[in-house]
């Protein structure tokens, strides 16, 4: 009877190759903030999202708030369905895990998301001074609450992507349930407005919506465009200082 001796030796090449080719295929991890150095490669990234901007087009979250010169993460608005309800806001202040190609468009290094496969988040909810630390991380000082600066809520506009005080009195405000909405203009639709969504609501003493209609505040946080008009997302009453 003969010994078949070569059956192993075939399961064990087969075994080496295989490993060889899953070492070889796994994504790469780099730094956010060097995407653009992979240009055309299969990478994966991890970071805070501390700007979001969905144009109805396309949803861009970025990394830094200088969107121009660092990561971009694009949703075409061909894939919205895919991802969660209003992926602008879903991810923002967010750590999240991102893989894809980069690729480079009108010069700044982009990842198109086009299944939410691509995008893991990592840890559900980072304090804005955290996010700002993230988008801050390479060398910048970041100041602190008392330290930054305090606008008045007509010129938020003017200040996407950075972290203020912005002051003002609430006219008008509105609860639908699952978001409520500060208003310091009754044309809402396009002045500063602040963002508070259910899943928050029960970190304040009362309705926000009765808290703070007709007083004067200031609300801490980061300024982000939606829909062509500044608003802050307040996730607790600390952000919020009733001033009368």
């Amino acid at each position: 009877m003969k010994k078949r001796v070569g059956l192993p030796l075939i399961f064990l090449s087969f075994f080496i190759a295989g490993s060889l080719w899953l070492f070889s295929t796994q994504e790469k991890i780099v730094d956010w903030r060097e995407a653009r150095n992979y240009v055309g490669q299969q990478v994966v990234v991890e970071g805070v999202i501390v700007r979001a901007y969905n144009s109805g087009r396309a949803c861009f979250l970025n990394f830094h708030p200088d969107y121009r010169q660092y990561l971009s993460l694009v949703i075409f608005a061909s894939d919205f369905q895919k991802f969660p309800s209003r992926p602008e806001e879903y991810y923002l202040n967010k750590k999240v895990r991102v893989k894809g190609r980069v690729v480079l468009y009108q010069g700044r290094p982009e990842i198109i998301l086009t299944s939410p496969s691509q995008i893991t988040v990592v840890e559900e909810k980072v304090a804005p001074g955290s996010a700002q630390k993230a988008a801050t991380d390479n060398k910048e000082v970041r100041a602190g609450p008392e330290k930054v600066e305090e606008i008045s809520w007509e010129q938020a506009a003017s200040y996407y992507g950075q972290t203020v005080w912005v002051r003002g009195r609430v006219v008008a405000a509105n609860n639908t349930g699952k978001v409520c909405f500060l208003n310091f203009h009754r044309n809402w639709r396009r002045y500063f407005t602040v963002v508070i969504f259910a899943s928050d609501f029960h970190r304040f003493p009362q309705p926000p919506e009765k808290l703070y209609l007709n007083r004067e505040i200031r609300v801490y946080g980061l300024v982000r465009e939606y829909q062509g008009k500044p608003e802050i997302i307040v996730s607790s009453p600390e952000q919020i200082q009733i001033i009368d």
